[in-house]
């Protein structure tokens, strides 16, 4: 069992999510971005998917990810598209790299994983440290989920080797705003079970105002959201993702 990312679920998120697919993200961070001519900054970077087209339209990014089978697949994936990224193994929550960057990103709800309000602010507060005068925050939030589904079964064949992943459960905590999944992985080959694998996974979830509010209390200013990944738009009940942009004054 594991909280992170480990081999399988790694290997199911490059499957599901490969390099040059996007969900609208891709071009919103690249449109965000387009006059910042310093480094970057992505916590958990993940396989690199976000990474690697910012890079290949010019900028320098640095990534960092706690699981190193991420990092490891990001790497693999960066060489392939001929990228040279210093990706480093580190807690969003704590890493710091004082005043290094005009921008950091956290892409597709990312930091939703972190457990809590202090974990959260803490990590706002790295990456405002990380962040040069006048630069840049750009985070995901989902909007909650009023209705989860569970009990679904996914998969991804190749050639002769089967991934699946399951719900097997979900835990509501509404005091805490959270919820927490069981995820189990399992990879087939010719039709036998070679490895499995179970992942906690929490999601803390927040409102618009919430979220806003912790964002200013870790010292940003300038607060905007924009709803869907498209710029200006505002948040409506049907919104699935909310950005929040934000500036170090």
């Amino acid at each position: 069992m594991t909280w992170g990312y480990g081999r399988l679920s790694t290997e199911v998120y490059n499957l599901d999510k490969p390099i040059g697919h996007s969900y609208g993200e891709v071009e919103f961070y690249r449109d965000q971005l387009v006059f910042c001519s310093g480094r970057i900054l992505e916590p958990a970077v993940g396989s690199g998917r976000i990474l690697i087209p910012l890079m290949q339209a010019g900028h320098v990014v640095d990534g960092t990810d706690t699981s190193p089978t991420m990092l490891e697949t990001c790497r693999s994936n960066c060489e392939t598209h001929g990228i040279d990224a210093v990706l480093i193994e580190a807690d969003m929550s704590t890493y710091v790299n004082e005043d290094a960057y005009e921008a950091v990103i956290v892409p597709t709800g990312s930091l939703m994983l972190l457990d809590g309000l202090d974990a959260t602010h803490d990590a706002l507060v790295s990456f405002r440290r990380c962040l040069k005068p006048g630069g840049r925050l750009i985070v995901d939030i989902a909007a909650p989920e009023l209705i989860a589904e569970i009990g679904s079964l996914r998969s991804w064949r190749v050639d002769d080797d089967l991934w699946t992943l399951s719900t097997d459960h979900l835990e509501s905590d509404a005091a805490k705003n959270q919820t927490t999944r069981w995820l189990r992985y399992e990879k087939w080959h010719d039709g036998v079970l070679t490895a499995s694998e179970l992942q906690l996974f929490r999601l803390q979830w927040w409102s618009i105002s919430e979220f806003s509010h912790v964002v200013g209390e870790a010292g940003f200013s300038n607060v905007e959201v924009h709803a869907d990944y498209e710029i200006g738009k505002t948040p409506a009940p049907e919104s699935d993702i909310w950005t929040f942009t934000a500036i170090v004054t």
